[in-house]
């Protein structure tokens, strides 16, 4: 990462993207159901990687952590198990 230089977007980074220029497609279901079958068919479809991609980005921003920090942060060699009630 160069300071001052702006980065490439990730892969399916639609963010920093201007709406106009974005891939969207809108699709309107008649029922929930239609959706959830709908979209459990793109989920199967999709690459291995890619999905697990998607869930990290989602953890990130769940946790308003950036790819930057989360590599800049010094690994750790043990984990810490927090037991509760």
């Amino acid at each position: 990462m160069i300071p001052g230089k702006k980065q490439p977007p990730e892969p399916g980074d639609n963010q920093n993207i201007p709406a106009a220029k974005r891939n969207i497609n809108l699709r309107i279901y008649r029922s929930f159901e239609e959706a959830a079958r709908s979209e459990a068919m793109i989920d199967a479809r999709k690459p291995p990687l890619e999905g697990l991609r998607e869930t990290v980005e989602l953890i990130l921003r769940a946790y308003g952590v950036t790819r930057e920090q989360l590599i800049e942060r010094r690994k750790k060699m043990h984990i810490n198990i927090i037991k509760r009630g």
